[in-house]
């Protein structure tokens, strides 16, 4: 195949890690220049002959993998083979299939290092595990209105959390839209999710999903 001004062509050729995709220019030497991909997944303009005598097989950066992890098992997690990408620092990211048998791509250092163990459900355990010796909490497991006021509403639904400014339970102040957001979940679904740029109408909005979705609702903030 010709390509204008192209006398050889190894378009889709591999040299060491790289493949060779399209002809992207001239060189100040006036060497033809291969715009190619590396295993690793970033990309690089390298000169035909350098491809073609050896003199460049990645994109230099690959030199980081200083390990290979395909096979090596991780705490919950077992390595099957690279990702196709790579960090913004140029690590590895490689894919894994977790005791689970949930699949993730993990960044090598942090394999390495331990700073990933499993999928997230290690994390979820603990979790769990951590609440079942709370006695208090453990009591309530399983009871479904553990968590509900007398009128059977969700508490973090009636009740103002530490973390409010505003004063109102379900509305927040956006400061890089500088809006005023109202929202509200139900039984695990979003009901409510809107801005405003007046509080009073944020404040309605919240109180008006209140009125059709809780019971019984008698407070003052």
């Amino acid at each position: 195949m010709f390509i204008a001004g192209i006398r050889i062509d190894i378009t889709g050729k591999k040299f060491g890690k790289l493949v060779a995709k399209y002809p992207s220019g001239k060189a100040k030497n006036g060497n033809t220049k291969w715009h190619c991909v590396c295993e690793c997944g970033q990309e690089k303009d390298v000169e035909l002959q350098h491809l073609k005598s050896g003199g460049t097989k990645s994109c230099g950066n690959c030199s980081r993998m200083k390990y290979d992890l395909q096979g090596k098992r991780f705490a919950r997690l077992t390595v099957l083979g690279r990702a196709d990408k790579v960090s913004s620092n140029g690590n590895i990211y490689w894919l894994c299939r977790c005791v689970c048998g949930k699949m993730i791509e993990a960044d090598s250092y942090c394999l390495r290092t331990g700073n990933v163990k499993s999928c997230g459900c290690l994390r979820k355990e603990k979790a769990a595990q951590t609440i079942r010796k709370n006695a208090a909490t453990a009591e309530q497991i399983g009871n479904s209105n553990a968590f509900k006021d007398r009128n059977g509403n969700p508490f973090q639904a009636v009740n103002i959390g530490a973390r409010n400014t505003s004063g109102v339970i379900g509305v927040s102040f956006d400061h890089p839209s500088q809006k005023w957001v109202a929202r509200m979940m139900h039984k695990g679904d979003l009901v409510l999710n809107a801005t405003f740029l007046d509080f009073e109408e944020a404040v309605e909005a919240r109180r008006r999903v209140e009125h059709k979705y809780l019971k019984n609702l008698s407070r003052t903030n």
